[in-house]
């Protein structure tokens, strides 16, 4: 992944923690690697458990941030959420998975920021 990049996911990420934080999203971690790849956001808004992917681009070329998110990626996300609540022991809880897709200018400053709640198909679930 290329320097730009790089600095455009971190500067997206540190915008979404501060944004799910101002909605009460409590955060329990963030950037959790696996054997599938990594979890950007795990957090908990009242009882459920909520599994945050960060999406973010300085240009509208390719449309919102969000739709980089394939059917493909959807199973590695969930993939990931199942190995957290394996691997910390969390049984029967309630978990979604959320999306906050992060617009930022060339100076990396927020354009724009949506939230995509519960985002994940069922089939993926």
């Amino acid at each position: 992944m290329g320097r730009e990049r790089k600095m455009t996911g971190a500067a997206g990420e540190r915008i979404a923690l501060s944004f799910l934080k101002k909605l009460g999203y409590r955060i329990l971690e963030s950037n959790f690697r696996t054997p599938f790849g990594e979890i950007d956001i795990v957090a908990k808004l009242k009882s459920v458990m909520v599994f945050v992917e960060v999406k973010s681009r300085t240009t509208s070329s390719f449309g919102p941030p969000y739709l980089s998110v394939t059917k493909l990626k959807q199973r590695h996300i969930v993939k990931n959420a199942l190995f957290y609540l394996k691997k910390r022991r969390i049984i029967n809880a309630y978990w979604r998975v959320d999306i906050v897709s992060v617009m930022l200018n060339y100076e990396l400053k927020l354009e724009s920021i949506e939230l995509i709640e519960n985002a994940v198909e069922d089939d993926y679930i």
